[in-house]
C-alpha cells in the first residue's frame, strides 16, 4: 500500500494567541442614607477596570480599547443588567476610567451606551477619579460639563485621594463624593473640605463602614454609605 505524501505542507511557527479582553462582571450594591436606611441609589461595581486591560503589546499584539469605548460598553452592560435583574434604585453610579476625561470621544460614547441600554442619562451618575480631575486642572471641569450637558449626573471618586479643591464651580458640578473615612487622615484630607462639601449639598458617600458609626460619620457631614455592614 502506497502512502500519500503532502509535499506542499510546511511547518509554520505558531505564535501565542493574543489575550482577549474579558468583559467585566458587574454586581450591584445599594447606597443608603445612614440616618434612616432610605435608599439613595445603587452602585454598579465592575470586577475589572479599564486600566486592567493593558498588556505589553509586544507580547500580545492585541488592540487596546479606548477609554471612550470602554465607558460606553460599561454603561450599556450595567444598564441592561439593571433592567434584566429588576434593579430599580436610581441613580445608578458607575466609575469612569481615569482616562475618560482625556478622551474627547468619551461623552459621545457614554451617550451612545446609555441609549443602547434603553435608559435615560439622568438615571446614571458617572464618578470620575480624583486623580484624573486634578491632572487636567481647570480643563477637567470643562470635560465633566460635557457629560452633564448630555444629561448625566456626575460625582467624584475620592477613595484614594482628594486633591480636587471644592471651589464654587466644583461644588455646583459634583453631586456626590465617594470616600473611605478610615483613610481620610492618611490621605491628609482636611475636615474643612468635608464640611464645605456637605454644607453645599454634596452627598458624601462612605465606603467600608458599619451602621453603628452613623452618628460619628454624621458629625463629619457623611450621611450616606455603600452597603454598610451590620455588627456580628
Amino acid at each position: 500500500m502506497t502512502q500519500a505524501r503532502a509535499t506542499h505542507l510546511r511547518l509554520v511557527q505558531t505564535e501565542p494567541m493574543p489575550l482577549a479582553v474579558r468583559q467585566p462582571r458587574i454586581r450591584f450594591r445599594s447606597v443608603v442614607r445612614l440616618a434612616d436606611g432610605e435608599a439613595f441609589g445603587m452602585h454598579a461595581e465592575s470586577d475589572i477596570n479599564f486600566e486592567d486591560t493593558f498588556h505589553p503589546r509586544h507580547l500580545t499584539g492585541a488592540p487596546l480599547p479606548s477609554a471612550a469605548a470602554w465607558l460606553g460598553d460599561l454603561i450599556e452592560r450595567a444598564g441592561r443588567l439593571a433592567q434584566e435583574t429588576n434593579q430599580t434604585l436610581r441613580p445608578l453610579s458607575i466609575l469612569a476610567p481615569m482616562a475618560a476625561l482625556a478622551d474627547q470621544d468619551a461623552p459621545m460614547a457614554a451617550e451612545a451606551g446609555i441609549a443602547r441600554a434603553g435608559l435615560l442619562p439622568q438615571e446614571v451618575r458617572l464618578d470620575f477619579c480624583d486623580a484624573s480631575v486634578c491632572a487636567l486642572e481647570d480643563l477637567a471641569l470643562d470635560r465633566v460639563d460635557a457629560f452633564r450637558r448630555r444629561g448625566f449626573r456626575v460625582g467624584l471618586d475620592a477613595r484614594k485621594s482628594w486633591s480636587t479643591p471644592m471651589g464654587a464651580r466644583a461644588r455646583m458640578t459634583f453631586e456626590a463624593v465617594r470616600i473611605e473615612p478610615s483613610r481620610c487622615e492618611a490621605l491628609e484630607i482636611p475636615m474643612t473640605r468635608l464640611e464645605v462639601a456637605a454644607a453645599e449639598g454634596v452627598a458624601l458617600i462612605a465606603e467600608n463602614v458599619r451602621w453603628r458609626d452613623a452618628e460619628q460619620l454624621a458629625e463629619l457631614g457623611i450621611c450616606f454609605a455603600v452597603a454598610p455592614r451590620a455588627d456580628g
